[in-house]
C-alpha cells in the first residue's frame, strides 16, 4: 500500500467528500476564472493540512461534516497564500506545473486569490463556529505579517537565527497549527488539548519550512521546481545562517558579494550551495528537524491510541522526510 494511502485509510471517506467539495471551487459560472481555478486544482500536493485536521479529529472523536468543511477553509487559505507567494516571488513553476502568474498574468492571478480568499471566509461562515472563525481569522493575520516580516528581512544579509524562527512561525507554521488545534475542536477534546495541537502544529511547520529549505539546496532531487530559488531570490534562510556561522571571513565575503548582485547565476548560486553544504548547514538543519520532530511525537501522546493515530505518526515521518 501505497504510504500516502496507508495514511489516509482511517479517513477515506471524508477525504473523498473533501476533494469533492475542493472541486467545486472550480465552479463558479465565470469560465475564466473556472479554467483558473481548475488549473490550481490540478497542482493539488499532498493536501497535509486538511489531513492533518481530519485525523486529529478522528482521534479525538470522529470526523464530521464540520470536519471536512473547515479542511475546505484551511485548504482554500492555504492555496490564496501559494498565489499571492508567487506574484510576489514571479515563480513560474509550482509543484512542476506553470503557476497562475506565469500564464494569465500578475493581475488575474491576485484576482482569483482573492476570490478564494472570500470562498474561504464563506466557508466559515457557514460552519458557524465562533472558535474556528477566530483561530483561522488569527491565522490569516499572522500569515500576512510574516509574510511582510520575511519582505522585510530579505534586506538583512546577517539575519538571525530568532528572526528566522519568528518568521517562518508566522508565515507556515502557524497555519500547520491551526489545523491542529481545529483538528482538536472539532473532534471536541479538552482544553489543555487543544493547546498541544496547537503545539504540535508549530511542531510540524516549522520541520516542513526546514525541510523545504533543505530541498532547495538539493541538485539532485527532482522536487517539482528548480532548485537553488532562494539563493536567487536572495532570501536568507536556516541553511545559510547555520553555514556562514563556520565560514571564514573570505567564505563569508564570497558569499555576501553574491547576494548582492542584482542578478545571481547558474554558477553562483552552484557555488553557494557546495559552499553551505561543505561548512555543515545542511546537516545542523537535519539536526533541528530531529529536535522538533521528537517533540511532535510527544505530544502525540495526549492522543487515544487508535487508527488515526497511528496514521499522524506516519504522517509526520512523511513530513520530516519528504522530498517534494
Amino acid at each position: 500500500m501505497a504510504l500516502r494511502e496507508e495514511i489516509t485509510k482511517p479517513i477515506k471517506d471524508s477525504i473523498a467528500e473533501f476533494n469533492r467539495l475542493y472541486d467545486g471551487l472550480s465552479d463558479s459560472g465565470i469560465k475564466l476564472l473556472d479554467d483558473m481555478l481548475t488549473h490550481v486544482g490540478q497542482t493539488r500536493g499532498k493536501q497535509l493540512r486538511p489531513i492533518l485536521l481530519l485525523l486529529i479529529a478522528g482521534a479525538f472523536d470522529k470526523v464530521s461534516d464540520k470536519a471536512v468543511r473547515a479542511a475546505l477553509a484551511i485548504e482554500t487559505l492555504h492555496i490564496t497564500t501559494l498565489i499571492h507567494d508567487d506574484v510576489v516571488d514571479e515563480s513560474l513553476l509550482r509543484r512542476g506545473k506553470q503557476t497562475l502568474n506565469s500564464i494569465w498574468g500578475n493581475k488575474l492571478a491576485v484576482l482569483a486569490g482573492d476570490y478564494l480568499y472570500a470562498k474561504a471566509l464563506n466557508i466559515l461562515v457557514d460552519i458557524n463556529d465562533n472558535e474556528i472563525l477566530k483561530t483561522i481569522s488569527s491565522v490569516a493575520q499572522e500569515m500576512g505579517e510574516g509574510e511582510l516580516l520575511q519582505q522585510e528581512n530579505a534586506l538583512e544579509y546577517d539575519l538571525t537565527e530568532e528572526k528566522y524562527y519568528e518568521v517562518i512561525r508566522k508565515k507556515t507554521a502557524v497555519l500547520f497549527s491551526a489545523c491542529c488545534q481545529i483538528g482538536a475542536i472539532v473532534g471536541k477534546a479538552e482544553e489543555s488539548e487543544k493547546q498541544k495541537m496547537y503545539e504540535l502544529g508549530r511542531c510540524l511547520g516549522i520541520v516542513f519550512q526546514i525541510q523545504d529549505d533543505i530541498l532547495d539546496y538539493s541538485k539532485s532531487l527532482d522536487t517539482g521546481k528548480a532548485y537553488g530559488n532562494d539563493i536567487r531570490e536572495q532570501k536568507i534562510t536556516l541553511p545559510l545562517i547555520y553555514g556562514l556561522r563556520n565560514a571564514n571571513g573570505s567564505q563569508q565575503e564570497l558569499v555576501e558579494n553574491i547576494y548582492h548582485k542584482e542578478t545571481i547565476t547558474q554558477h553562483e548560486v552552484d557555488d553557494v550551495i557546495d559552499l553551505i553544504t561543505e561548512l555543515g548547514g545542511i546537516e545542523q538543519c537535519k539536526k533541528a528537524i530531529d529536535y522538533h520532530i521528537n517533540r511532535a511525537y510527544e505530544l502525540l501522546d495526549c492522543l487515544p491510541n487508535n487508527n488515526c493515530k497511528q496514521a499522524l505518526v506516519l504522517l509526520i515521518r512523511d513530513i520530516a522526510t519528504r522530498e517534494k
